[in-house]
């Protein structure tokens, strides 16, 4: 069955079972993934799944559930167990009516049916490339995955909503290593015409070279440098402090500080539903309302919060496109570039730090800010505007709203950054911070 036919159908059948309001999203994944370790092939797998995602009102009693995979039998059961449950809870105090369309969705094209189809072996020669790549540069040894994704997304909603999207991307991560260095690689499209797996390569390749001749350093303050994989670590964490939802649980570093500067005026930064090349495309959020291009920050100062209809009605002003039901949050961050060249941000500093990968990001304090992260693969010591020698077991103990205003410049360069430690996906260019707190990792 159509995912629209299946949206409209669970939707049909809480409206029978008395739902006043309900928005019924239907995602079909197609995952297709090839990992390789030690230069050989290692794991290959496909996944493929339908997720039915359901909200639903019932005398302003809220109730939300999701079910996998399910057969039109199951979706009735479904259906019937969700609006029962949802009769034995309290009404809240939080509901607002669903926004009511129709509503005006923005097109794109971050779409690529040759990604759908993956056709056999593609994936396998891909790795291949890479690991042959890596050892031509100098690699000793690979490691990563490649996954290829497809996804269609339906969502019918009694503000009458019916629509569809679709998205496909492609993501290599990669890890090299030459003795106990290594060095890390990320390449991320929506289309296999603009993916470049092998550029990610050779900059693993020779991250993992530079980093074997290894040296001292000593705790302290220091300026750094933030590779666009960093960067996007680091500014995810402030898309999720725009949430509306983390301002009003007294989780965000931005509380309280609408129409305030928050950082450099170097800094501008977005959150787009649909962008050029955008990993997370969505034209509608999970209320059916369009998305759109959210300014969070202009030239450092702090223009909005992200909202879906019950933040914005507690605020006095307008949802922006962003919902989660529960929780409005962003889609896809864009930090504007700036002026300069990575080799022109090294001249800049007269000590300090090239970090080129993280892991590891906690928050020791998240309405104030303050957090910490631990730099891996192939960290570089700067001196006299010079790549010096690689270092490790270094941990940047700070303070994200001081980084922010201690941004000094910006790379004309930038990437898109998606992996597993950073969730939303960000274009982000090279960061040169000024006055970072550099501790010891262990010891």
């Amino acid at each position: 069955m159509a995912l629209e036919s299946i949206a409209t159908e669970v939707l049909g059948e809480l409206t029978k079972l008395g739902a006043e309001d309900a928005s019924v999203i239907v995602t079909q994944s197609f995952e297709r993934m090839v990992r390789f370790s030690n230069n050989a092939l290692s794991v290959t797998k496909s996944i493929k799944n339908v997720i039915v995602s359901v909200y639903a009102t019932l005398g302003k009693r809220r109730i939300m559930g999701s079910t996998f995979n399910p057969s039109q039998t199951a979706l009735k059961a479904f259906t019937s167990r969700l609006i029962e449950s949802c009769k034995a809870l309290e009404p809240s105090p939080e509901y607002v009516p669903l926004p009511k369309g129709p509503f005006t969705y923005p097109t794109h094209t971050n779409y690529d049916p040759k990604i759908e189809l993956c056709e056999e072996g593609l994936l396998e020669d891909y790795a291949k490339q890479i690991i042959d790549r890596s050892n031509q540069i100098g690699g000793e040894r690979t490691a990563g995955a490649i996954t290829a994704e497809a996804g269609k997304i339906s969502i019918a909603t009694t503000g009458g909503v019916v629509q569809s999207d679709r998205f496909t991307r492609i993501l290599l991560n990669q890890r090299v290593f030459v003795g106990e260095a290594s060095g890390h690689g990320l390449a991320c499209s929506t289309h296999l015409s603009t993916f470049d797996p092998l550029a990610a390569a050779e900059e693993a390749a020779e991250s993992a070279k530079k980093a074997v001749n290894r040296g001292p350093w000593l705790e302290g303050v220091y300026d750094v440098i933030l590779s666009p994989t960093v960067s996007a670590d680091i500014i995810q964490h402030v898309g999720d402090a725009a949430s509306a939802f983390a301002v009003e649980s007294g989780i965000s570093f931005l509380s309280g500080k609408l129409n305030e500067e928050v950082a450099c005026e170097l800094l501008t930064l977005v959150d787009h539903g649909v962008a050029a090349g955008s990993i997370n495309t969505r034209i509608f959020d999970d209320e059916g309302v369009s998305t759109r291009d959210n300014v969070i920050i202009d030239k450092g100062v702090l223009k909005t919060y992200l909202h879906n209809s019950s933040t914005a009605k507690r605020f006095n002003t307008s949802t922006t496109g962003s919902a989660g039901i529960i929780d409005p949050h962003p889609w896809n961050l864009e930090v504007n570039s700036g002026g300069y060249n990575l080799d022109e941000l090294i001249k800049e500093v007269k000590e300090g730090f090239l970090i080129t990968n993280n892991w590891y990001t906690r928050f020791q304090n998240l309405r104030a800010g303050d957090f910490s992260t631990l730099p891996r693969d192939a960290t570089f010591y700067l001196k006299d505007g010079s790549v010096r020698y690689s270092v490790a077991g270094l941990r940047v103990s700070d303070n994200i709203l001081r980084q922010l205003k201690n941004i000094s410049a910006l790379t004309k360069e930038r990437r898109w950054i998606y992996w597993w430690e950073v969730r939303i996906p960000t274009l982000a260019p090279y960061l040169l911070i000024k006055q970072t707190q550099i501790t010891k990792a262990i010891g």
